[in-house]
């Protein structure tokens, strides 16, 4: 099963480079418990760290604008057998051995609160190749509530949709726009559409500014773009949270 996953990691990917898996988490929950969600997650995930995990980058979003989750969890892997082989509850599991026996019961109790926040929760895996389809400014502080922007579509030819929205939207507006960084993806496993383009943006104020500019690139690519787009599509804005850095859980702005 494994050695397929990563065969058809390879096969379903729009081009060639450092494809990268993603995997997706939505949880939804009500706007009033997402503080103590948090709160848990940073520890839970700091109580994860060790030889069996194989990620790459974990990034949490929660919901802004639209109709989706109320968190949205990246979490980023070298291959599609990296995202198999990662373990957080083994290393979760020998971490807490680790603590004072009077220790342990209190954070099985948290982790079980924790993973409660889960129920109900979706997930699918995308491919994404860093190396054509990702980019971003030089020097970006990440470590701050910017505004993530994301959207899924269906689209005709999803090579062709994804060359021209990187055409359209995201180099241009990376190079001389308001787009701190961006890219495209294409799905993989599990819930979502062909496509997911996203955007992130220093503050509500750029983002909207952008979107008031029309956000002029490409024309060609724009239609290019629109005329491979077919049958439903979704967009969500999002706010950073926090993304694990050195091991640890960093909660977006300074100092946290």
């Amino acid at each position: 099963m494994k050695n397929f996953l990563f065969a058809l990691a390879a096969l379903v990917t729009f081009a060639s480079g450092a494809q990268s898996i993603v995997e997706v988490t939505y949880l939804d929950m009500p706007a009033t418990k997402i503080g103590r969600f948090v709160e848990l997650h940073k520890e839970m995930l700091e109580t994860m760290n060790g030889d069996q995990r194989t990620s790459k980058g974990h990034w949490v979003y929660r919901h802004w604008y639209g109709s989706g989750a109320a968190i949205v969890i990246y979490e980023v892997y070298d291959s599609a057998e990296d995202c198999v082989n990662d373990d957080p509850l083994a290393a979760f599991q020998q971490n807490v051995a680790k603590l004072p026996e009077e220790e342990r019961p209190k954070m099985v109790e948290k982790f079980q609160e924790w993973w409660s926040h889960y129920d109900g929760h979706w997930d699918e895996m995308r491919v994404l190749d860093m190396e054509n389809f990702h980019v971003a400014k030089e020097n970006v502080d990440w470590d701050k509530p910017f505004v993530f922007v994301a959207g899924q579509y269906n689209a005709e030819n999803i090579a062709e949709a994804a060359n021209a929205y990187m055409d359209w939207q995201i180099r241009p507006g990376v190079a001389d726009g308001p787009i701190m960084g961006g890219g495209v993806s294409s799905h993989f496993k599990g819930a979502g559409l062909d496509i997911e383009v996203y955007q992130s943006y220093e503050s509500l104020v750029e983002f909207a500014k952008h979107v008031e500019s029309g956000s002029a690139g490409d024309a060609e690519a724009r239609r290019t773009f629109w005329s491979n787009i077919r049958g439903q599509h979704s967009d969500q804005i999002y706010l950073h949270i926090g993304h694990m850095e050195n091991g640890v859980f960093n909660l977006a702005g300074p100092n946290r």
